[in-house]
């Protein structure tokens, strides 16, 4: 087939239409994904990297926009001017026998996008062909349900690639391969021998230039719905019989299923929020949340699963902190229920916590740390990783509509605004660089904060 401005002398049967190529994601985070790949020879043959935007700006300005690449790989581009609520406009689209579509476009897009793809039969091959949604996956519960029923309407679940980033990095998968890879661990993953599990999301930054987003979204929407509760479903879910999507995101589903809140429930923001660019000067937007959930299953009932996240905290990191109980009588002086702790980021490494005997004549113990740290500079980048699944076809590391719909039932109380909401969601002011409102967040266990 004849493609412009492309590679004009080899035969491109599969690609990817990147829409909102102008914007930052794809210039920041999509082509640097596409790149690694291409370097890596992970491309397939003859593959058409097609940007695609309501601005009609050029393919060679597109291609200088987005920074210094070879002209090997430049010469796989392509730039289409198009309008996702127009379908006639996207008949300019090119035509592979293989193409994946990826939505970097505003949430309310998503809809007519979905719409005009199907019905201008770009998705009407549903083993070759496959969308890409980034998040968030609607709204709010109630959206989030709406937003399925079209999906539903117009396009099979297995060509439905929807984006939680944190899924396709290196050290959140290496959760599984930790749990399932070892028969160390099994004996004691669960209620029996578990107090707790603490997961901790923090940043050090504000919004950073997000303010317009981030005030209409808020640390729930921004972290909670999505990110934490992911790394909570990989923690606590039961083995896959098969390392495949169907069967990995079939037991993410029964864990998120039987998830819900607790009592204890603090939200937070940081006390310069309200100064930022962009946000309402009365803003109740939420930018920490701690709490518990509890998953009422056979392996997990009664353990409570503490989080924290939130922004313009003293440390950055993303944690999972395993602490087990301690043993029936007490023996020695100084003892300390072990610990589990699987550093995600930065710097990621497992530890395993004991305790061992002090030297000397007497019968104290101290703590011992086993550690493995993980190679940082070996691991790919979350985009990397999932460009390559959804090209492959591959969707175990992307989300299934019943993990994003139970995800959003688990947080609603969290949403709700006004007098008559069943907890309290108005915001506890609290310091910059604090670990959130400490009188009211000390109140719901002893937190081992990341350090």
């Amino acid at each position: 087939m004849k493609q412009k401005n492309t590679m004009e002398t080899e035969l491109l049967t599969r690609g990817i239409v990147i829409f909102g190529a102008t914007g930052d994601l794809c210039k920041r985070k999509l082509i640097p994904a596409l790149h690694k790949l291409w370097e890596k020879d992970l491309l397939p043959r003859g593959f058409l990297i097609t940007g695609a935007a309501r601005r009609d700006v050029g393919v060679d300005a597109w291609k200088k926009s987005l920074g210094e690449y070879p002209e090997e790989f430049l010469n796989q581009l392509d730039y289409v001017s198009c309008d996702l609520s127009c379908q006639e406009s996207l008949n300019t689209l090119p035509k592979t026998d293989d193409i994946t579509y990826f939505l970097s476009v505003p949430p309310e897009r998503y809809e007519w996008a979905i719409i005009n793809l199907k019905q201008g039969g770009l998705l009407d091959d549903p083993e070759k062909s496959r969308v890409v949604i980034e998040k968030p996956f609607g709204y709010d519960y109630q959206s989030a349900n709406h937003l399925q029923s079209v999906v539903e309407r117009h396009l099979r679940e297995k060509q439905v690639y929807r984006i939680d980033h944190y899924l396709g990095k290196d050290t959140v998968n290496n959760i599984l391969a930790t749990r399932f890879g070892n028969i160390l661990l099994e004996p004691l993953w669960n209620r029996e021998y578990i107090e707790e599990i603490q997961i901790f999301a923090t940043e050090t930054i504000g919004c950073e230039g997000r303010s317009q987003y981030y005030d209409g979204a808020g640390v729930v929407r921004d972290m909670l719905q999505n990110h934490m509760l992911q790394i909570l479903a990989l923690v606590a879910m039961e083995a896959p019989c098969r390392m495949d999507a169907k069967e990995i995101r079939r037991e993410k589903v029964k864990v998120l299923s039987a998830t819900h809140l607790g009592e204890d429930m603090i939200l937070g923001q940081y006390e310069t929020y309200r100064d930022e660019e962009g946000v309402d000067p009365d803003s109740n937007t939420p930018t920490y949340v701690a709490g518990t959930l509890f998953i009422d299953n056979w392996r997990w009932k009664g353990v409570p699963f503490r989080f924290m996240t939130g922004k313009k905290m003293p440390y950055q990191c993303v944690e999972v902190i395993v602490k087990l109980k301690a043993p029936p009588l007490g023996l020695f002086e100084g003892e300390t229920p072990g610990r589990i702790v699987m550093r995600l980021q930065p710097h990621a490494h497992l530890d395993i916590q004991i305790d061992v005997k002090s030297p000397g004549l007497g019968e104290s113990v101290e703590l011992a740390t086993l550690t493995h740290r993980y190679p940082d500079w070996l691991g790919v980048d979350g985009y990397e990783k999932l460009l390559y699944d959804a090209i492959e076809s591959d969707q175990s590391h992307f989300v299934h509509s019943e993990e994003v719909i139970e995800s959003w039932r688990i947080v609603d109380d969290l949403l709700c605004t006004g007098d008559s909401c069943p907890i309290r969601t108005t915001p506890y002011i609290h310091e910059v660089g604090s670990w959130g409102p400490r009188n009211e967040t000390d109140s719901i266990t002893n937190w081992d904060y990341p350090e």
